[in-house]
């Protein structure tokens, strides 16, 4: 029996997720969180052997979960589910630490497919994201570029400027510049803001 926890801040497709997989009796639900601030607590005390994970959560994203987990070396398998489907997302979250991403609008069949696989084998990957792998093999270019948006939130950020300050300039939810921020600094192999501020100087965005 594969031991499940699934993470998203929408409560009915969370539950409903559940209640798909209830009837199957190879996988278990055994917890759900709306955060991963609940994850992590959900691990101090459950063992889980994958994790169905969303990316846009509250208190604590998809993205920080899953370093966290890293960091802490919880031995579990790490699915995302997400509506987010561009090629530099998936590259970003699978050098996270993700072990494998579905979309979404999948069906019970993939998803048990994926769930099983990942389990076996430590990874699952669908054909369209093998070909963004090996596209990002191919050409690691990818992994240093932003986008002119991403580029006014690093000047953004750079200048001092807090999250509600550039939701505000920019027009965007402190939700939405929260994604960019994170998003960034996993293109950029950056840590924190500090690290930001660096390449904004470096690389002629603002001037120190």
């Amino acid at each position: 029996m594969i031991r499940i926890a699934i993470a998203d801040d929408h409560k009915v497709f969370r539950e409903g997720l559940a209640a798909l997989l209830a009837g199957n009796k190879t996988v278990a639900v055994m917890a759900q969180a709306n955060n991963g601030k609940q994850v992590l607590e959900i691990l101090k005390d459950q063992s889980v052997d994958v994790l169905l994970l969303d990316i846009e959560m509250p208190k604590m994203d998809g993205f920080d979960t899953i370093l966290e987990i890293k960091k802490r070396a919880i031995d579990l398998k790490i699915l995302v589910l997400t509506m987010h489907s561009s090629p530099q997302f998936v590259r970003n979250i699978l050098r996270a630490g993700a072990h494998g991403y579905l979309p979404k609008d999948i069906g019970k069949t993939t998803l048990l497919e994926a769930i099983d696989t990942v389990y076996r084998t430590g990874k699952y990957h669908s054909a369209e994201t093998i070909k963004i792998i090996m596209e990002d093999l191919r050409d690691d270019t990818h992994s240093t570029e932003i986008s002119p948006r991403e580029k006014e939130v690093v000047r953004l950020i750079a200048d001092g400027h807090t999250t509600q300050e550039i939701a505000d300039e920019l027009y965007l939810s402190k939700h939405t510049i929260e994604s960019h921020r994170k998003n960034i600094l996993l293109k950029l192999g950056l840590k924190n803001s500090a690290g930001l501020v660096k390449y904004a100087i470096h690389s002629g965005l603002i001037y120190a």
